[in-house]
């Protein structure tokens, strides 16, 4: 009986360490199941961080100097409205902090300054599908981190924005509205010039003129959803293309037209003179239109956003400019030899008298040297002089080096406004 006790005693035992020891696995198991989650949770919860773009906007010190002469307002709703989504509550903030604590600093203004790094694209993210990492791309590929740093900051708010809309890329759409307001202003400046040419008997070139700039203005008209659009973009650079082909054209016949008056042989002051005022307006034309061509190739550029060299969107500049100066050059040089011919000393407005009113003069001259020459009217003579390379205002334009699509972007918020700052670098 005794034995009969102890093995039911011995089984029982063995029974309860079995049992213990698999109870003790399956919590063992349980517990590396659960650390695996966790773990899994941090790394999705780091993941989706890691999908957020963290913008820092951050206020600037009341010392620090903005020369508020460079701002420039981004004043279009939708521009403004993409930058709110980038940077949820930029406006805002400008504003709020400074009615805040402008009654406590006595008139110092609170100005928020972010910068976008230079050439930074918002990456799709695959994880999260209205999220985007926070990484920018270089020239060579993914170069870091995508954060919003003030200098010498005093305090920061941390906005973090996941929309959609960050992806169409503020930075280009500022950067791209401020090109094209300046191309667009220039046009109009161009314009201007246009209309003030007269009586000219060519009115079918005169048209077509008006038609070039009408139609590359359009263009310049800063729109969105251009922008936002590849093949708008696609369109509206073959449409320049077609342009370009006009007003090259339109400069060819100008510098030919030019050059045939350097054939004409003279030896009257009064045809002379006459041929200088047609000359004058040749001459108008193909100033403005190597200045539209120029725009052209500044429009082609803004549009790409910069992915295409200003070299490469002005290749055929070089060629109609080279023109441009041989002309000039060919007009200079017949001028200077019809003065010779004619007598005429242009610093002087004079010219010396000739043929029958030489002779009546020929006496009177010889006490009074002046009475030997005629003067010369004004205008002629300020056409004369704007017609002679060298020593006139006519320059061939320069082609635009600024690369601010290359350059880190900075938005300025202040009195509930945003402004781009436009500068070779950031300070």
């Amino acid at each position: 009986m005794v034995y009969i006790l102890i093995g039911i005693c011995l089984i029982v035992t063995v029974l309860f360490i079995v049992f213990s020891k698999k109870n003790t696995a399956q919590k063992e198991q349980t517990s590396i199941k659960e650390s695996t989650i966790n773990s899994s949770e941090v790394a999705i919860t780091n993941s989706e961080h890691l999908n957020e773009l963290i913008i820092q906007t951050e206020m600037l010190p009341t010392e620090y100097e903005l020369d508020e002469n460079k701002l420039v307002e981004v004043k279009d709703r939708k521009v403004l409205a993409h930058v709110n989504n980038l940077i949820p509550g930029l406006i805002q903030i400008g504003n709020a902090a400074n009615n805040a604590i402008q009654a406590a600093q006595a008139n110092n203004e609170v100005v928020y300054r972010a910068i976008l790094p230079a050439g930074a694209k918002l990456v799709n993210s695959k994880d999260m599908g209205n999220a985007f990492r926070g990484f920018f791309r270089g020239a060579d590929g993914i170069r870091g981190h995508a954060n919003f740093v003030a200098v010498e900051a005093q305090k920061g708010t941390e906005i973090v924005a996941n929309t959609a809309s960050a992806a169409m890329g503020v930075a280009a759409m500022v950067v791209g509205q401020y090109y094209m307001e300046q191309i667009n202003n220039q046009l109009g400046e161009i314009n201007d010039g246009i209309s003030k040419i007269s009586d000219f008997q060519d009115n079918e070139y005169r048209s077509r003129v008006f038609s070039l700039i009408t139609h590359v203005k359009e263009i310049a008209k800063f729109q969105v959803e251009i922008l936002e659009n590849n093949d708008l973009i696609y369109g509206k650079i073959t449409q320049l293309d077609r342009l370009e082909e006009e007003c090259t054209k339109l400069l060819g016949q100008a510098n030919l037209t030019l050059a045939d008056y350097t054939k004409k042989n003279m030896n009257d002051f009064k045809v002379y003179e006459g041929d200088v005022q047609d000359i004058h307006k040749w001459f108008s034309y193909q100033k403005t239109l190597l200045d539209i061509l120029y725009k052209i190739s500044d429009l082609r550029y803004t549009l790409q956003l910069g992915s295409v060299s200003r070299e490469q969107c002005g290749a055929i500049l070089q060629v109609y400019s080279q023109q441009v100066v041989d002309t000039q050059s060919r007009l200079t040089t017949w001028h200077q030899d019809i003065w010779k011919i004619l007598n005429i000393e242009l610093e002087e407005s004079r010219r010396k008298r000739r043929g029958f009113d030489g002779a009546i003069h020929y006496v009177p001259g010889l006490i009074n040297k002046k009475l030997n020459f005629r003067e010369i009217d004004q205008d002629t003579v300020a056409m004369i002089g704007l017609q002679v390379s060298g020593t006139n205002d006519f320059q061939v334009p320069k082609q635009t080096q600024t690369e601010l699509y290359q350059e880190d972007v900075q938005l300025i918020s202040k009195n509930g406004k945003v402004y781009y700052l436009p500068e070779a670098s950031v300070s």
